[in-house]
């Protein structure tokens, strides 16, 4: 972290002009590889990550003993399994005749998955999370414009969700940087 932070004030300009150059071709990698997928491949993709996320998203919540961020990650994956069902109804309604095929992985480029093992730290966990909510919500926009309406609303309504639920995390990625011991606590044990 320190080094970072030495590296970033030392190379502040440059590093800056790096990343922007980085997240362009990420972008751009993103952009080509949706648009060689079809919607029905995208949809079901897009089940996959939010099947993975609710798994995510309740295993931490059942690990965390802080009550309130406990509460949120319940939230979470709670949000995660309707949007599972918000796609499978969508599905229905483009591909009637077909059976909605869940791949087993999803691909990392256009919705990463978070990973995490016993060690890894809740402020690592939370900003994988954020990336990851992030890039879903980017994932369902840029999918919209591949259909009409009704389909292309619920899909910028997702994108919304999405987005919001990155909000939520980033403010608890600040709370888990500033307090140490944020999530393995009661609340009154964090501040005291």
């Amino acid at each position: 972290m320190l080094s970072t932070l030495i590296l970033g004030l030392s190379f502040g300009g440059r590093q800056t002009r790096i990343r922007k150059y980085e997240n362009k071709n990420i972008k751009e990698s993103k952009m080509t590889e949706l648009s060689q997928l079809s919607v029905k491949q995208l949809l079901e993709m897009a089940s996959r990550a939010e099947m993975d996320a609710n798994t995510i998203y309740s295993e931490l919540a059942h690990s965390l003993k802080n009550p309130l961020l406990k509460e949120k990650f319940q939230w979470l994956a709670f949000e995660e399994n309707k949007h599972k069902e918000s796609l499978a109804r969508l599905f229905l309604t483009l591909f009637r005749e077909e059976k909605m095929e869940i791949p087993e992985t999803t691909d990392e480029v256009l919705l990463p998955s978070i990973k995490f093992t016993p060690s890894s730290s809740l402020v690592d966990i939370i900003f994988q999370a954020m990336k990851a909510e992030e890039a879903a919500g980017d994932f369902y926009l840029s999918l919209a414009q591949k259909v009409s309406d009704p389909q292309e609303k619920i899909l910028r309504y997702l994108s919304h969700v999405e987005h919001s639920h990155y909000t939520m995390l980033k403010s608890e990625y600040i709370m888990a940087q500033e307090f140490e011991d944020y999530g393995n606590s009661d609340l009154d044990k964090v501040v005291t």
